[in-house]
């Protein structure tokens, strides 16, 4: 049996993209309407000498609000965190917004009707109809600015929301940290593996408690940070993984691979050991030959990618409740910037984490 599960920003924000939607409608709704109400001050006002019909009106009037949304519906989906991007992207939307409004009132005062326009054909040429659509730019201007502001709004309440929720999730890890991010049992496996080593007075002992008091005091002191330095994450990682090696036979295989340079980088405490727990726990909980485990770590240019592959006894794979925590805490730190892949066969389970930490 093989399960494929791919996880890429997983985490379900409906309520907060519902609400996002609400913002962006309800302006879409008050611009509608807006418009409505010029353009019909505009036929209500009209020059009593003119011949266009309120057709006319009800044309400019939809055309307005179609070209409108078009272009805000372009700068938000064309949106990237690189400046020359975005000025690339919104140069390329002034032309299109600038000769489509050319081309769309030469079609119109060209081949539209005189009773619609008011205009006869000759009288309207399209050097005219370029010297108006100056006025457009004033338009462009208007709609960008205000369309940017209310970017800046919708980001800005959206981040305060992260910010808040995140919080939350630190302030419940830490007060739950020794029940739900370290198991208990691994404190008493190792104390007594500790007990152990003491017995035959080992030459591994020593350096057994020194890992044990790197993880307490990353634990007890790094993690009431937000962020911690990547180095000293993956330092813990180490400890763990070294006190959990003293459970099984030294054939068997746990291997730990670092590549890159963590240093300068910083991350979410206690984010990546759930998977190395869960390896030990699920794929290595029963003493066999055929047990195995790979931890990789690498940083390349900003980025973290790291995996865990283990042996897997095979069943259905379920979600528990630290996993869920996890993607709830990438989907709010690392909102669009990090994916994850799961996969589990019948005798292999895989995670794949990548992450932007710029």
């Amino acid at each position: 049996m093989n399960n494929n599960i791919v996880i890429e920003n997983d985490l379900d924000l409906s309520p907060k993209k519902n609400w996002e939607q609400h913002v962006w409608s309800w302006s879409a709704i008050i611009y509608t309407a807006a418009e409505g109400i010029y353009w019909g001050l505009q036929t209500f006002f009209k020059d009593t000498a003119s011949t266009r019909h309120v057709a006319y009106y009800i044309v400019q009037w939809l055309l307005n609000v179609q070209v409108t949304t078009l272009l805000c519906f372009i700068l938000y989906h064309f949106n990237f965190k690189k400046l020359w991007y975005n000025i690339l992207i919104n140069l390329t939307a002034f032309l299109a917004y600038y000769f489509l409004w050319i081309v769309l009132k030469y079609y119109l005062y060209d081949d539209g009707p005189v009773w619609l326009t008011g205009i006869a054909h000759n009288n309207y040429p399209i050097e005219a109809i370029i010297y108006d659509s100056w006025f457009d730019i004033g338009n462009y201007v208007l709609t960008l600015a205000t369309f940017y502001a209310l970017k800046f709004y919708v980001d800005y309440k959206k981040a305060a929301q992260q910010r808040i929720q995140l919080a939350m999730i630190n302030k419940d890890m830490q007060l739950n940290l020794l029940k739900q991010q370290l198991n208990p049992h691994f404190y008493f496996n190792t104390l007594n593996n500790l007990y152990g080593l003491a017995r035959r007075s080992s030459a591994r002992l020593l350096p057994a408690l020194q890992q044990l008091q790197n993880i307490m005091e990353y634990v007890l002191t790094e993690c009431n940070y937000n962020k911690v330095s990547l180095q000293k994450e993956i330092d813990f990682l180490k400890s763990y993984i070294a006190l959990e090696r003293l459970r099984y036979e030294e054939d068997t295989e746990i291997d730990l691979k670092i590549n890159g340079d963590a240093n300068g980088y910083t991350i979410l405490p206690l984010l990546l050991i759930q998977f190395v727990e869960n390896a030990f726990k699920h794929g290595m909980k029963e003493k066999s030959e055929e047990n195995w485990m790979q931890v990789n770590i690498n940083t390349s240019n900003e980025t973290l990618f790291f995996s865990v592959n283990n042996s897997y006894r095979g069943g259905t794979f379920t979600e528990g409740v630290g996993l869920s925590s996890v993607k709830h805490r990438l989907s709010l730190q690392y909102d669009g910037k990090h994916s994850m892949q799961i996969q589990n066969t019948d005798h292999k389970f895989s995670v794949l984490l990548q992450i932007n930490l710029s």
